[in-house]
């Protein structure tokens, strides 16, 4: 009973799995503000890419879509939802949906801005972006999280964005 050699391999092998866990609770918790900010990232510059131009085209709005999904990385993009939309309230402050762009887009709820952020003969472009991320080691976490962020942006250098043919 006084033999004290291998204490510190038994000591180790104690301790090693609650390290273990909490190395990998931390690596995951970090991946999802990864994947958070960087939903909000691509969500914000959709819509401050958007806002900068007098008139789009669909070809333009899909370069910008086409563009935002750079910003996801390193995750995978196969789960990303994004859509531009453009809204204007007219005089009496009712708010009306002008034009909307999506990729992979699968929600059915329309695009809209909070109560009082258009005044009458306003514009806005809004951008929505849903993804959802799968951990890489599912121990702590659901096995999917959703995310979902909305950005919107005034129009700089007109009232409105048109939306023109190509």
């Amino acid at each position: 009973a006084g033999d004290r050699k291998g204490a510190a391999a038994v000591e180790f092998a104690l301790i090693f799995p609650i390290l273990f866990v909490l190395n990998i609770g931390a690596a995951e918790a970090l991946m999802v503000y990864q994947v958070q900010r960087n939903i909000a990232h691509t969500a914000a510059v959709m819509a401050d890419i958007t806002a900068q131009s007098r008139t789009v085209t669909d070809a333009d709005v899909q370069d910008i879509l086409a563009a935002s999904t750079s910003i996801i990385h390193p995750f995978p993009r196969t789960t990303l939802q994004q859509r531009v939309s453009s809204l204007t309230a007219n005089g009496s402050g009712s708010v009306s949906q002008d034009w909307s762009v999506k990729k992979d887009w699968s929600g059915s709820i329309p695009a809209s801005v909070p109560a009082g952020y258009l005044g009458a003969n306003e514009s806005a472009i809004v951008t929505d972006v849903i993804y959802d991320y799968s951990p890489t080691f599912g121990l702590f976490l659901p096995d999917t999280i959703r995310f979902v962020r909305h950005a919107y942006a005034r129009p700089r250098l007109t009232q409105k964005v048109e939306k023109v043919a190509s």
